[in-house]
């Protein structure tokens, strides 16, 4: 049991209320009781399913002791020890069993074992177009909680940037200006109910540029597009100097419908759940990915193609720093590709020593940023490679020297110089 006090009204009411020699009543509030949450979408894109199960904080778990957003990270209140089967309810004979068996060990040494997510094996259950799932979980406490979903469809999914028409694809890519295009994507749909878009940044798996909800198969958006609702003043969408991996999905109504709705004390809108015995989602999704490489118009004199050209430890390299600053203009904060003749450290030569050696860059994205006339470029972190950096002095219309090395925590470690040159 929680004890509370309860405060009605107006500093005024209160006042009256004394005056008249009443006092505040306490009063006993029962606890909540206790709910399964599951959270779980297929999806055939994926090879290996997940399905997620907690249980509602209820008044006796402090809310304060526990972190972490709902799945897929890890579950604030698991619940473990749970039977969770997903039945194929159109293909009876599906060579993972039926219903297959959804366990807390991922049987895979890239992932981690977490309480309270369920995994499937690897590519099961075979999934097609049109078929239909349910999932039934049993916790140790007694509670069963159902529900169905069946998996939409699509044909292709259609890019259109520019004059440019390409399908999603990730063998194939396209640049766009965001200055001046717009990005239309277009789902031939096969079944569905929501066309759900990603954006995130090549090379930064965990970070979600963006995520838009339409309940229609086709979506536009400007290239100067703001993510209102990024923290602070916004964030834009597409930066200029950098790489995005665009994810465009179809779901089923049971995803759209937890996507769309939430419990809200102003509107009174309520989530819509389609569980039976829980709440949360169990759906399914169908997506395609494709690569773009944002530019934009070169409007700021720091701005534009350098040609860098020297020797950085007894390798030659000739590589090409396209610079652009973020929007809006003045800023200090850039992205820049590169491209051409750069250099690695690695194992190298016939004795597997290791050293420096050429490799060949292309698209590559860097951050960066110049604090006056002092410029500064980091390239990505790339596992467990050496991060090379570039810095020097920007000289307006003429060539300038830029220092190459590695970012130490202390210091500089300089590795040799290049020349930049505005093309």
């Amino acid at each position: 049991m929680v004890t509370r006090k309860v405060v009605t009204g107006f500093l005024v009411v209160a006042v009256w209320l004394q005056s008249a020699g009443c006092e505040l009543e306490e009063v006993t509030i029962p606890g909540g009781e206790a709910e399964v949450v599951v959270h779980g979408v297929l999806r055939s894109d994926r090879q290996q399913q997940f399905i997620v199960v907690e249980q509602s904080f209820d008044g006796v778990v402090d809310p304060l002791s526990v972190s972490g957003p709902i799945p897929p990270s890890l579950p604030r209140i698991p619940i473990t020890g749970a039977t969770v089967l997903v039945t194929s309810l159109d293909n009876p004979n599906d060579p993972c069993g039926n219903p297959v068996v959804f366990t807390e060990d991922p049987a895979d040494p890239r992932r981690i074992e977490v309480a309270g997510v369920y995994w499937a094996p690897r590519s099961c259950p075979a999934m097609s177009t049109g078929d239909r799932f349910e999932l039934i979980v049993e916790t140790p406490g007694g509670d069963t909680v159902t529900g169905t979903t069946q998996l939409p469809g699509m044909s292709m999914v259609h890019l259109f940037v520019g004059g440019d028409s390409l399908t999603f694809d990730l063998d194939s890519a396209t640049t766009f200006n965001r200055d001046r295009d717009t990005v239309r994507i277009r789902i031939d749909a096969l079944g569905g109910r929501l066309l759900q878009f990603e954006n995130r940044r090549n090379g930064y798996p965990d970070d979600l540029g963006t995520k838009i909800f339409v309940d229609t198969t086709a979506v536009t958006l400007p290239g100067d597009l703001i993510d209102v609702f990024y923290y602070g003043s916004g964030e834009d969408v597409f930066n200029g100097g950098r790489s995005y991996a665009m994810t465009a999905a179809l779901s089923d109504t049971n995803y759209y419908d937890f996507a769309r709705s939430r419990s809200n004390q102003i509107t009174g809108r309520g989530f819509i759940n389609h569980l039976v015995g829980g709440i949360g989602v169990f759906g399914s999704l169908v997506s395609q990915s494709t690569r773009v490489w944002v530019v934009s118009d070169f409007d700021d004199e720091r701005e534009g193609d350098y040609r860098l050209q020297g020797q950085v430890q007894g390798v030659d390299v000739d590589v090409v720093l396209s610079i652009y600053l973020r929007r809006p203009l003045p800023s200090t904060e850039l992205s820049a590709f590169m491209n051409g003749d750069w250099i690695r450290y690695g194992v190298v030569g016939p004795e597997g020593a290791e050293g420096f050696a050429p490799r060949v860059v292309s698209g590559e994205s860097l951050d960066g940023a110049y604090a006056g006339d002092s410029l500064y470029v980091q390239e990505q972190v790339r596992g467990d490679a050496i991060i090379f950096a570039l810095r020097g002095v920007w000289v307006p219309d003429a060539p300038f020297t830029l220092e190459v090395g590695e970012p130490l925590l202390n210091g500089f470690l300089s590795r040799g110089t290049v020349t930049a040159t505005k093309q």
